[in-house]
């Protein structure tokens, strides 16, 4: 009699066990696309600005000033980029890493140093949910790091793309490095989204527009809109360390305005990262919460929200 053999699992996911790769249950991780829109969002953005500055030789040690002034603000809190320009994520977050005295962090560069894997093999062999699933567990250990600069993976893939899966950089400061013609096309889709429609056919036209626009258009904006700053580049390319460091000067300045509209701010980052990063943001609960939805408290009563008046 042949017993059947359990299916082995993928060779990056064995290795992923290494540095505590969490289960899919708790990544949130499905085979499906998620999109954002479908949970309340957890963090508003405080500041936006254009990253459209020239370039200039003096932009490094302009950057350097501008850390200065807020570095002690930052408490240690780590930044993380996000978007679908990774070029541009690790080239702004090397520059500001250097300047902050942060260390300069890839989760793409790590998921393939501890799979020894390509993403493009982990995607082949697993689908999106593989990478998904590897970058979750690579964010997760990161998050018990403070003074790191960490640049997440682009394309639309990875655990940064779905909004289930940013418990683990909530207590960092999130930015979105978007570009003018993205945010161009996404306007451009949710007017052809968003049009009235005063007739049955124009219902049905609009649906079908709904339904082609789903399957074409990038769901990941609407999870990279967690960030807590967006700056939107004039060009999609970063060729020098100059225009890196200007980007980086207006990512050090949005900090600051955050931090001085909310001083607590790096304070409660620092908690929401002491207690395990448990998805209670920014609404923090105390220490003995216990995960659910029916066991949060109302912060300024301190009674359970079921029985707010």
């Amino acid at each position: 009699e042949t017993v059947p053999s359990r299916r082995r699992p993928p060779r990056h996911m064995s290795r992923l066990s290494a540095v505590g790769c969490c289960s899919s249950a708790r990544a949130g991780v499905s085979h499906r696309r998620f999109r954002a829109s479908s949970v309340p969002k957890r963090s508003t953005p405080v500041a936006r600005a254009a990253a459209d500055a020239p370039a200039s030789a003096d932009a490094t040690k302009a950057l350097k000033a501008a850390c200065v002034t807020v570095v002690g603000e930052m408490k240690g809190v780590s930044v993380a980029f996000v978007g679908d320009n990774e070029s541009a994520n690790v080239a702004v977050a090397n520059v500001l890493a250097k300047a902050l005295g942060y260390t300069p962090l890839s989760t793409g560069a790590l998921i393939e140093q501890v799979t020894k894997s390509t993403r493009a093999e982990i995607l082949a062999q697993d689908g999106d949910a593989g990478l998904v699933l590897a970058e979750n567990a690579v964010l997760e250990q990161l998050s018990r790091m403070i003074r790191t600069c960490v640049a997440t993976c682009g394309g639309g893939k990875g655990a940064t793309a779905r909004g289930d899966c940013w418990d683990h950089i909530f207590g960092q400061f999130t930015v979105w490095l978007d570009d003018v013609d993205a945010l161009k096309a996404a306007e451009a889709e949710a007017g052809l989204v968003n049009g009235g429609a005063s007739t049955e056919a124009d219902a049905e036209s609009k649906k079908r527009k709904e339904t082609e626009t789903s399957e074409t258009s990038a769901p990941q904006r609407d999870a990279y809109a967690f960030a807590e700053i967006t700056l939107v580049l004039s060009s999609p390319d970063i060729t020098t360390t100059a225009e890196a460091a200007n980007i980086a000067i207006n990512v050090v300045n949005a900090i600051g305005e955050a931090v001085k509209s909310d001083p607590q701010l790096a304070g409660k980052k620092g908690f929401y990262t002491k207690m395990g990063c448990r998805g209670d943001w920014p609404v923090l609960q105390p220490p003995g919460w216990d995960g659910t939805e029916a066991g949060k408290t109302d912060p300024a009563t301190q009674k359970p929200y079921r029985n707010a008046v």
